[in-house]
């Protein structure tokens, strides 16, 4: 079961990153997350309303405080990497999220993925990379080497590993309460630094607030519904796994672009599919 809600939350995450492309070209982009990140509060917060308040435990406020200015740090910079570079660059850098997880998870909760697990983690990061290699002459190692040179990617690098804590602090926050109240806890704390952060810039949440409500809520209810899948998985399943397909999104973005917009590379794609299709058997079956 936690499969098929990991590789749901990749699908949702897909058309997430899309609306959120998609709207950034006319909404300020603090405007855009607050007004996300509260409506997508409100629904989880109702779910457990619905659900029953759960027993809460000592460390959840702590640690989805944390978690929520981690998380608000991460989507700033994805933001202003959506602004100053071409998403194909910077995309592949994303899919290191589950390596920083081996480390990152085993010190937040002890989880250590076994041998084929790790091999699957680190075919769906190879897949991730040929999906994005360019030309004949550009290195399966060019994403990492522009790294260096490129801001945007060298942010993205940063999102990764910010969002490898925030998924160990997520599962911790989650077993402290469960999947909808941490899920909303987590997007009000990033939400109320959103407001005052647009508030710091003139830009008034309430003033545009009304105007923009049916693109929030839109955006919310896809990122809620990706949230409660992945909330649910990383309940039973370790962070490392669950995060690798969820990468797996990149190949279903990169698919979805050549189905829509007829897009080459054909050769590339296969093989990534390939190569990612083994990792997730292999993290699947171990």
């Amino acid at each position: 079961m936690w499969i098929i809600f990991s590789l749901g939350g990749a699908f949702l995450e897909v058309i997430y990153y899309a609306l959120v492309k998609k709207f950034l070209k006319n909404t300020n982009p603090r405007v855009l997350a607050a007004g996300v990140y509260l409506v997508a509060f409100a629904i989880l917060f109702v779910l457990s309303l619905v659900n029953g308040i759960p027993a809460i435990g000592k460390i959840f406020y702590p640690v989805v405080l944390v978690d929520g200015i981690l998380f608000a740090l991460a989507t700033w910079l994805y933001y202003k990497v959506l602004k100053i570079t071409d998403l194909s660059l910077a995309l592949p850098i994303l899919s290191f999220t589950p390596v920083f997880l081996i480390f990152i998870s085993f010190v937040f909760l002890g989880e250590i993925p076994c041998f084929w697990g790790a091999v699957g983690i680190f075919l769906i990061v190879i897949g991730s990379y040929i999906l994005n290699i360019k030309g004949s002459n550009i290195s399966l190692m060019d994403p990492l080497k522009k790294m260096f040179i490129n801001k945007g990617m060298f942010y993205m690098l940063i999102v990764a590993f910010l969002f490898g804590i925030s998924s160990s602090l997520g599962k911790i926050a989650i077993q402290a309460s469960d999947p909808f109240l941490a899920g909303s806890i987590t997007y009000l704390v990033s939400a109320i630094i959103f407001i005052a952060a647009s508030k710091e810039k003139g830009c008034y949440l309430l003033d545009v607030y009304r105007d923009n409500f049916l693109k929030f809520l839109l955006v919310a209810s896809v990122l809620s519904s990706a949230a409660i899948l992945i909330n649910f998985a990383l309940l039973w399943q370790i962070v490392p796994y669950v995060i690798s397909l969820k990468r797996t999104s990149i190949l279903l973005s990169v698919f979805g672009g050549a189905l829509i917009f007829k897009e080459g590379k054909i050769l590339n794609k296969t093989l990534a599919a390939l190569a990612m299709t083994a990792g997730a058997v292999l993290i699947a079956l171990g």
